[in-house]
């Protein structure tokens, strides 16, 4: 499995997925493209997100520095928050 990367910025290609904390503090993953993202109640399963979402390409993963706050923008705007589904059936 690969592993998200831990630079101080991220290359000028190749990065599609960003995962930071918001100004709440929840984990957070946005695309480059502000259409695929989602809340996380821990790092280490915004970055399986955000890996999954990558099919695992090496820096196709960037983890800000912790100091960083990201924003939403436009890939929850106007949209009601959903409570995620559990179980196959739901």
């Amino acid at each position: 499995m690969g592993k998200a990367e831990m630079r101080a910025a991220p290359s000028a290609s190749g990065v599609r997925f960003t995962v930071g904390r918001d100004a709440q503090g929840r984990w957070v993953v946005a695309d480059r493209d502000g259409l695929v993202g989602g809340l996380f109640t821990d790092r280490a399963s915004a970055v399986h997100f955000a890996m999954f979402e990558s099919d695992h390409q090496p820096g196709a993963v960037w983890c800000v520095p912790d100091h960083v706050r990201l924003k939403l923008g436009r890939l929850f705007a106007g949209r009601p928050a959903k409570p995620a589904r559990s179980g196959a059936g739901a």
